[in-house]
């Protein structure tokens, strides 16, 4: 017993991550017809974190499995909350937030269109 406190005193106090991912406690996507072609999503978390999103058009044919987390990052449309202010806002005025210019892929810079319907 006496070498278990010993080795316990030496190691000392440990931190471990948190396991598990900050939840939303508040996520909401403003009236699009508020602003013409911007699509604006307001979202709150429980723990500092970063939210990602993509817009695709609803008549593209895309459906949830089309949309990996690599798909999704690639639109670059980000926005970090500390856990504890009020919302963060992403306010996507394109299909993709990319400069083609700085990327190898042959990026268009795909303006959201008015009078079209899109998922998030």
């Amino acid at each position: 017993l006496a070498a278990v406190q010993a080795f316990g005193l030496g190691l000392g106090t440990l931190t471990t991550l948190d396991e598990s991912p900050p939840s939303f406690t508040t996520l909401a996507m403003q009236d699009p017809t508020a602003a013409e072609g911007v699509l604006i999503v307001t979202f709150a978390l429980n723990e500092p974190g970063t939210a990602y999103c993509r817009a695709t058009r609803r008549d593209s044919g895309e459906t949830e499995a089309d949309m990996p987390i690599n798909r999704i990052l690639t639109a670059s449309w980000s926005a970090q909350h500390d856990g504890t202010s009020g919302p963060a806002i992403i306010s996507m005025n394109n299909l993709e937030n990319v400069n083609p210019v700085l990327t190898n892929r042959d990026d268009d810079v795909a303006p959201l269109e008015a009078a079209t319907q899109y998922d998030v």
